[in-house]
């Protein structure tokens, strides 16, 4: 006991690294970072803007610092100790890299083979119902502004879903930002299926009348929960999203900003990010196949309540990476959430940390900051019971630090003379920024005033991208195909606009004539074939080209080629019999 005691007396090294060796090698608890925000309602339009930077690559410290020649450094903290030596490898694999769980679609989206089952795993019909529900009560709030009541009549599942199939096909045409009048513009250079699928005046009530949550009721739930206007089918998205893939062995963790220029409470203002301004979302992504298993909304500081939570990065990604716990998965994330504070709770947890880490940590030894004395190109390695560090030097001035509790040698690339544990890192890192060019690329998000939207639109891509990869993992299909996605998403939204379609189609009265021809596509084909025979009985239809110039005359002849023009003599196009049969045995014309 007294000589415990004389040691935490002293001031010398060797010491103070058996003092280290008694408190069983804990680190410093990391630095509060919390980027909370002030405001406290929507009312107010704040920006809060980003100041610290997160790139890889950091100016080098100059200061002349002794160069220490031993095996063993310390930390500028004097306790947290640093080997040189390459630990030896030939142990048991730590508990933290071991996989507990197979990647791939799991639950019920196993059967799921059309691209609208495997859409319907991650927007699934409870999600579709509650927004049906809560537009309608909005609706039924604003009745009383319309004069004729067919204005703003109630909408239900049917034509939700080709709302939602109509957002995918611009997103598709890169129509997005493309004014409405010309995407139903009837001179010719409109888009036809949006036409088909719902006029113009009811689409745009849609998207001003779509909402998340009882309107009624919000204010009260508000005063706990900023994010009250989305929280419920927020919370449904990611929970199915969950429930239907299990991650592969490396994920990432980053940020996306969703943009958005209209009063939010909690805007953020990055300036490195393509939009600058916009609603931030944390996403938790398969490092592989892009996957987004877990999201959370940053809404600065919440109201106390049961939804006031730490902004700090350590907390962040406690919460986002809690459902892989246990699992042995990697997490790969920059330096703005990396610490060894995480990375040893991470270790408790049963999942490695890859990520470049700030040179301000006091865990981190000077001679692995400073650059003066070092060459280009050049590498340092250090070595604890938890983690590796290393240090490179790209280029004159700047020096690149990583941790991994995932690596524990000293390798290098031969070709490019870079550690294998920054190679490992530039694989894995940009998870989150592919899934965010992804939805860039075909983005389904419309100018609109309104932050709910703005996540609505969000959730609506990503949906896009994981039913995609639950699609083509299930039916054993190329995902890196060419157009892959364009196919896709085009075949996803002539799914979910079939229902409208087909019921468009048997009330078609009242509509111009030429949609009216274009939905008799659509009918079941008993009906059709029903009808054809009607005509080919003898009964009478109203020719399609009088109906065209307003005149009224029937006729029993029907288009042998379309089977569905109905036409009068003065309308019809005599061919010779000759000319009939050439065009029976090149199959352009039915015999019958």
């Amino acid at each position: 006991m007294v000589k415990r005691r004389e040691l935490f007396n002293t001031q010398n090294p060797d010491d103070l690294a058996a003092i280290h060796e008694l408190l069983f090698n804990e680190e410093d608890v990391l630095e509060n970072e919390d980027n909370g925000d002030e405001s406290d309602t929507d009312a107010e339009d704040i920006v809060e803007e980003r100041q610290e930077d997160s790139d890889s690559e950091q100016e080098g410290d100059s200061s002349e610092e002794d160069e220490c020649c031993t095996d063993v450094c310390f930390g500028k903290d004097k306790i947290t100790k640093w080997s040189k030596k390459k630990p030896n490898t030939r142990v048991k694999r730590a508990s933290q890299n071991v996989l507990m769980h197979l990647p791939g679609v799991i639950g019920e989206a196993r059967n799921a083979s059309s691209p609208l089952e495997c859409w319907k795993c991650i927007m699934s019909e409870e999600i579709i119902n509650m927004i049906v529900n809560y537009t309608n009560i909005f609706i039924e709030s604003i009745r009383i502004r319309f004069q004729r009541d067919r204005d703003a009549k109630p909408t239900d599942v049917a034509e939700f879903k080709a709302f939602i199939g109509l957002l995918y096909l611009a997103g598709v045409l890169r129509s997005n930002r493309q004014s409405l009048e010309e995407l139903w513009g009837e001179d010719g250079c409109g888009v036809e299926r949006f036409r088909l699928v719902m006029n113009l005046k009811r689409f745009k009530f849609l998207v001003r009348c779509t909402r998340f949550d009882d309107i009624s009721t919000r204010e009260s739930r508000k005063a706990q929960d900023k994010l009250a206007a989305v929280r419920d089918i927020f919370q449904l998205f990611v929970d199915n999203c969950q429930k239907s893939y299990s991650v592969g062995e490396n994920v990432t963790i980053d940020e996306k900003l969703e943009g958005f220029r209209g009063r939010c409470s909690f805007r953020q203002y990055i300036p490195s990010k393509p939009n600058k301004y916009g609603v931030k979302i944390y996403a938790l992504v398969d490092a592989k196949m892009f996957y987004t298993y877990n999201l959370e909304i940053y809404a600065g500081k919440q109201p106390e309540g049961p939804y006031k939570m730490s902004n700090s990065p350590k907390d962040v990604v406690l919460r986002l990476s809690q459902p892989i716990f246990g699992t042995g998965r990697n997490i790969t994330c920059d330096n703005w959430f990396t610490s060894f504070e995480l990375l040893q709770f991470l270790k408790e947890k049963k999942l490695s940390l890859l990520g470049t880490i700030r040179k301000n940590k006091p865990q981190l030894p000077p001679e692995f900051i400073n650059t003066k004395y070092r060459p280009i190109n050049s590498n340092s390695f250090g070595f604890t019971k938890n983690c590796t560090l290393v240090s490179y030097i790209p280029k004159k001035g700047k020096n690149v630090l990583l941790i991994s509790s995932m690596h524990n040698d000293n390798e290098v690339d031969e070709e490019s003379g870079k550690p294998e544990i920054i190679l490992e890192y530039n694989r894995l890192k940009s998870g989150v920024d592919v899934v965010d060019k992804l939805c860039a690329t075909y983005n389904v998000a419309r100018n609109v005033r309104r932050w709910p939207m703005v996540i609505f639109f969000a959730l609506i891509n990503i949906a896009g991208i994981n039913s995609q990869i639950i699609y083509y993992a299930n039916n054993n299909l190329n995902i890196y195909k060419t157009n892959a996605r364009r196919s896709y998403l085009k075949s996803l939204s002539m799914e979910l606009c079939r229902d409208q379609l087909l019921r468009r189609s048997m009330l078609s009265v009242g509509m111009p004539i030429d949609l009216q021809i274009k939905l008799k596509q659509f009918r079941p084909a008993q009906e059709q074939e029903d009808q054809q025979a009607l005509c080919h009985n003898g009964q009478r239809k109203r020719c399609t080209k009088c109906r065209e110039m307003k005149k009224v005359r029937y006729s029993k002849y029907i288009c042998k080629k379309c089977c569905s023009e109905v036409f009068c003599l003065e309308h019809a196009c005599m061919v010779c019999e000759n000319c009939f049969k050439k065009n029976v045995e090149q199959g352009e014309i039915d015999s019958e």
